[in-house]
């Protein structure tokens, strides 16, 4: 028996094969950023320079002397170590403890597990409005990386989505809020595994000299001074 697809299947597997290119398109997008972050544009091998030095006393232009005042500058807030948030993620991957990377898998499985049971609540409940769920977190996760330009942006918004999606509960409005919560758990999911990735990161260059080093002259981390708000980087 030769099976025939209504139209109605047919437009399914159209949207269906729409949102995954939309997904997938998002997430090259991430990834391509990722790498022309990472590359600096620049041919230089930052290891190489990095390995020559034996103390913070050796980088032109440093604040301290020595290590032990950049920690303590830290401890009393004076100073403010940054960290490139994908250098982060790329050192958790191998060296975070075992139950943060735990929690930054189980973050990214929340987010899939929500896309899934929004795809199927949209064709049991035949609802399909619910189907832009999936490109709405693509595009939340896009903009909610803490390396966005517009993250400052990004978490007012995410904060704002708290009380339209109250707003729009409230009203009635199921599936807007369902969609806002959509976008809201994604921010607050990518933000949440940002934050554990870089504190740990941060921690993990205080509390050696020679990853510091490393990871300052390979422009994965800065130094800021909160008083005058002057920046140190290689």
């Amino acid at each position: 028996m030769i099976e025939t697809q209504t139209p109605i299947t047919e437009s399914r597997d159209r949207y269906l094969s729409f949102v995954i290119r939309v997904v997938c398109a998002s997430l090259a997008r991430v990834n391509r950023a990722s790498i022309d972050h990472g590359a600096g544009g620049s041919n230089k091998d930052p290891r190489a320079e990095s390995s020559r030095l034996t103390s913070v006393a050796e980088i032109n232009a440093f604040p301290f002397e020595t290590f032990e005042q950049l920690q303590a500058a830290v401890a009393i807030r004076s100073f403010n170590v940054g960290v490139d948030a994908l250098a982060a993620a790329k050192w958790s991957e191998n060296f975070n403890s075992k139950v943060k990377r735990v929690a930054v898998i189980g973050l990214s499985l929340l987010l899939v597990a929500a896309a899934l049971v929004a795809l199927v609540a949209a064709f049991v409940t035949n609802d399909y409005w619910l189907l832009t769920s999936v490109p709405i977190q693509a595009l939340a996760f896009y903009i909610s990386h803490p390396a966005s330009p517009i993250r400052k942006w990004v978490t007012i918004g995410g904060a704002v989505s708290i009380a339209v999606f109250i707003d729009l509960l409230l009203n009635g409005f199921l599936i807007a809020a369902t969609l806002v919560a959509y976008a809201g758990l994604t921010f607050a999911a990518v933000r949440a595994a940002g934050y554990i990735t870089n504190s740990g990161f941060r921690k993990a260059i205080l509390s050696d000299e020679r990853l510091f080093l490393d990871a300052y002259v390979g422009g994965a981390c800065t130094v800021r001074n909160n008083r005058t708000g002057r920046v140190y980087s290689a």
